[in-house]
């Protein structure tokens, strides 16, 4: 994934289960940047290449890190994890029962090529998150029934049901406006020449893994704004990241890796920035995603689609607490539920590794052993570690797992098209619970990559969404998360601990639970 004349990367030699975790630090010296830095312009290393920049149809992490330096949502969070308005001028007014939200819009707003922000632009962005035919936003908005605009700047949205997460959808890509003008000029083709609000603007992208944007002239809050522009590099290894932060070729680094440290720490021009995720990684399990997300559910043709108890089996040859200590120096946090420590979490009694049992699973499937299992991943260095030692781990209960690295876009399109048997992939996580479940596990959601299809589920992520009762909603979801780990669509893993790692040079970098890389107000010394 690394752009044509960029720094090369060695990889690993991996001999045995603890061997796994060991990194080989590259000898290479040539910049990821060739040299070509732009005067001024901030260098952010992500750990993927971002998928289409149109946030209607985009599903990346790495994107929204982009997004949010582009194309900013009618609400946003602060360091607190709060939600505060952004583009609106004031938290929803919800009445009918929850079934209302008025939104008043902040005055003299203009888009990034220069036309004005009104209530009708508004309106046609939601529309169109709700309704284009690629939308990955139509679950998120599932429960909005009518959008109008009741003034220049208020919009009001009609809800079918109550649903207790709609703000926070709104401050992410359903909640981002788009220029009316550039989605008629570009329509399905706006990813190409990105226009919103926001404190840069897109200039160009020259290939998958890089992306420049320039300082808006006419953004409301510029004066803000320091950087003549900010440029973003897909750098997939760890090892490069952070080598490169130390060369100075890189100015900030999206999530420095556990083994990398130390040398960042002990360096005394760098310094680091830990949250921990509002997410979770894990591995998808296609047990119903034959045809594709957005199809009716039907089960692929191999073993743990079809057997619970294989699912349970796989599940107990991994021993989560060795994964992280081996492939992640003890630095994230093992856990079998979607849902983060924090105000939400779920107290789950997750299972130790037990291969007596897993095998006796096996043994009485009759299913012939081994059994194959292809796991997908995406081509970060890190990822094909932890795979790798899932591998070893389940040999020993009778599978034959074959691990599968793919570029990151492509992982996230064989996913939605149920082209893949397991696929190891997270979710960057969101501040209400239902979203990090109800996308990954409702029909017809194209984040369901599992094919998740159980009517008990889909039942209680309704009840969940449509309680304004936080206590009730806590006890659903203790119930809920218990049902999921008994499906095992998703076998849960771990939270990761988000590291920002950045040269002490560059300063007003803001970078909250929420793992986003905002470069509004940063400012970089000669």
């Amino acid at each position: 994934m690394l752009r044509p004349g960029g720094r090369q990367w060695c990889g690993a030699r991996v001999a045995g289960v603890i061997v796994i975790a060991a990194l080989v630090l590259s000898s290479c010296v040539a910049s990821v940047t060739g040299g070509a830095r732009r005067e001024g312009y901030a260098v952010v290393a992500l750990q993927e290449a971002p998928d289409a920049l149109d946030p209607t149809i985009a599903s990346s992490f790495v994107g929204r890190m982009v997004f949010a330096n582009m194309c900013e949502k009618l609400y946003d969070v602060d360091a607190g994890l709060n939600l505060v308005p952004q583009l609106a001028a004031a938290l929803p007014e919800i009445t009918d029962g929850g079934r209302t939200y008025t939104i008043p819009l902040r005055p003299g707003v203009m888009f990034n090529d220069g036309t004005p922000m009104t209530a009708d632009a508004v309106v046609r962005s939601i529309q169109r998150h709700k309704s284009n035919k690629l939308s990955q936003r139509t679950s998120e908005l599932s429960s909005v029934s009518t959008i109008q605009a009741i003034g220049p700047l208020t919009i009001q949205l009609g809800l079918s049901k109550p649903f207790a997460p709609l703000t926070s959808i709104l401050a992410d890509r359903s909640g981002m406006v788009l220029s009316p003008a550039a989605v008629d000029r570009l329509g399905d083709k706006f990813a190409q020449n990105p226009v919103c609000v926001g404190p840069f603007q897109f200039e160009s992208r020259p290939s998958a893994d890089e992306i420049n944007l320039v300082r808006s002239n006419d953004y409301y809050d510029r004066d803000k704004v320091h950087l003549p522009g900010v440029t973003f590099h897909a750098i997939p290894p760890s090892n490069v990241r952070a080598a490169d932060l130390r060369a100075g070729d890189v100015d900030v680094i999206d999530r420095a890796a556990p083994q990398d440290l130390e040398t960042i720490r002990d360096d005394p021009g760098l310094a680091v920035r830990p949250v921990t995720s509002l997410g979770y990684m894990g591995i998808d399990i296609n047990i119903g995603n034959a045809d594709g997300a957005d199809k009716p559910a039907r089960a692929p043709d191999f073993a743990l689609a079809q057997r619970k108890d294989l699912r349970k089996a796989f599940e107990l040859s991994i021993d989560r607490t060795v994964l992280n200590k081996v492939v992640f120096n003890g630095a994230y946090v093992p856990d079998c539920t979607p849902l983060p420590p924090g105000p939400w979490a779920v107290r789950a009694d997750c299972p130790r590794r037990d291969l007596a049992k897993a095998r006796e699973l096996v043994r009485a499937s009759g299913v012939p052993t081994p059994i194959p299992v292809k796991l997908m991943t995406a081509n970060v260095p890190l990822y094909q570690q932890l795979c790798t030692l899932v591998q070893a781990m389940a040999k020993d209960a009778g599978f034959d797992v074959s691990v599968e690295p793919t570029d990151f876009a492509t992982g996230l399109a064989r996913g939605r098209s149920g082209n893949f048997q397991a696929y190891f992939i997270g979710w960057s996580g969101r501040i209400d619970p239902d979203q990090n479940i109800s996308q990954m596990v409702l029909p017809g959601s194209a984040l369901n990559y599992a094919g998740t299809h159980n009517a008990q589920v889909n039942a209680m992520v309704t009840a969940a969404r449509t309680s304004t009762d936080p206590a009730e909603r806590r006890r659903i979801y203790t119930e809920l998360v218990g049902l999921l780990n008994d499906e095992l669509g998703i076998v849960y893993l771990y939270h990761e601990v988000y590291v920002l790692g950045l040269r002490k040079k560059i300063t007003g970098v803001d970078f909250f639970g929420d793992g986003l890389i905002r470069m509004k107000t940063a400012r970089l010394e000669p």
